[in-house]
């Protein structure tokens, strides 16, 4: 087990994630919460939530020991095939302190009433209670 932990010291992990995602408290104290250019759909603003997210993901693997060492299409493979838990693991951690809602990784807060609007309530009560 300890040699595990010498391959992949979690030291690294944090970080990775420390060099490419900001502070929550950046997101509050910079936007309020809502960035001043954000568009007033919903879905839009979800989706371009993921983009910056997915291109942050690509930066973050490529600082995890190891990672970067694969061949290109191994590293490819694994982001193709985990994209979607990470995206929802990395937005839940940054939402940890939010009631009712997450924070997308452009700063902006999205209320459980307003996913429900969007039609994309199902989704995500199952990403709040999971």
């Amino acid at each position: 087990t300890s040699c595990a932990n010498e391959d992949m010291p979690v030291e690294k992990i944090l970080e990775a994630e420390q060099a490419v995602e900001p502070k929550t408290e950046t997101y509050i104290e910079t936007n309020l919460g809502v960035p001043s250019n954000s568009p007033n759909d919903p879905v839009t603003n979800i989706c371009q939530a993921a983009d910056k997210q997915l291109f942050t993901l690509v930066e973050w693997a490529k600082r995890i020991p190891h990672f970067s060492e694969l061949p290109l299409d191994d590293q490819v493979i694994l982001l193709r095939a985990g994209w979607n838990e990470l995206l929802i693991a990395s937005f839940s951690h940054r939402s940890i302190t939010i009631k009712d809602g997450i924070l997308l990784a452009t700063g902006l807060h999205v209320h459980r009433n307003s996913a429900h609007s969007a039609g994309v309530g199902a989704i995500f009560d199952r990403v709040l209670t999971e």
